[in-house]
């Protein structure tokens, strides 16, 4: 946390990464594990890493799992599950939320900006993180793109009881402006600290610390 900020550092692929997250001062490690994400981790290369991994809260980021995924990644030690789906999937939430359990499970719902968000869904998470939404079927995060800011605060003021993070194009340059604009207390950071797709630049990690300190809280 800095500042009051909490935020995740996502799309890691390598140990110096997520090392040049704690400095940062990053709250959580995310790894995607979704095939078709040019930031994909394979499950075998994560447990290769996973000794030497820094000790923070790590979080298994994947895309409408079967049980048995979700079992691999609940047996390799995961902290929390941040599950996307299109909503035409919504009805196996309550499965997953019982598999891994309420608190652990974070719900990144595809959301078409012409439909309402569900609250129901939030008997079964413990958090919602709010990503950009793209037409594209196979795009889920990642894709560098602003999200709808302002329906984003005015659920997370709704509902003020879940953790909300704030994805979609979240960088050290507009991290003030987003706070600013959603009165966010926990940032998504993935395509926005990268010099390529899975590897992270170590200065642009590092400015997000002199971003989020420069905060002011009374402007938000």
């Amino acid at each position: 946390m800095v500042n009051g900020i909490e935020f995740k550092v996502c799309g890691l692929t390598r140990v110096a990464d997520a090392e040049a997250a704690e400095r940062a001062g990053a709250d959580f490690l995310g790894f995607i594990f979704h095939p078709k994400s040019p930031r994909r981790i394979r499950i075998e290369h994560f447990k290769e890493i996973q000794s030497r991994l820094p000790d923070l809260p790590r979080v298994a980021v994947t895309v409408a799992p079967d049980l048995s995924t979700l079992a691999e990644l609940e047996a390799t030690g995961f902290d929390y599950f941040q599950i996307h789906f299109p909503l035409g999937l919504s009805e196996e939430v309550p499965a997953w939320s019982k598999f891994v359990g309420p608190e652990r499970l974070w719900l990144a719902p595809k959301m078409p900006p012409e439909l309402a968000f569900d609250p129901g869904m939030l008997a079964h998470c413990s958090g919602v993180l709010w990503d950009a939404f793209k037409k594209d079927a196979s795009a889920y995060g990642g894709t560098g793109q602003r999200s709808d800011w302002g329906r984003y605060r005015e659920l997370r003021e709704r509902h003020p009881e879940r953790r909300w993070l704030l994805a979609g194009g979240i960088s050290p340059e507009n991290a003030a402006e987003a706070v600013a604009a959603t009165g966010s207390r926990c940032l998504d950071f993935n395509s926005g600290l990268e010099s390529e797709p899975g590897v992270k630049d170590p200065d642009r990690v590092s400015l997000v610390r002199e971003s989020l300190s420069a905060i002011r809280h009374d402007a938000t």
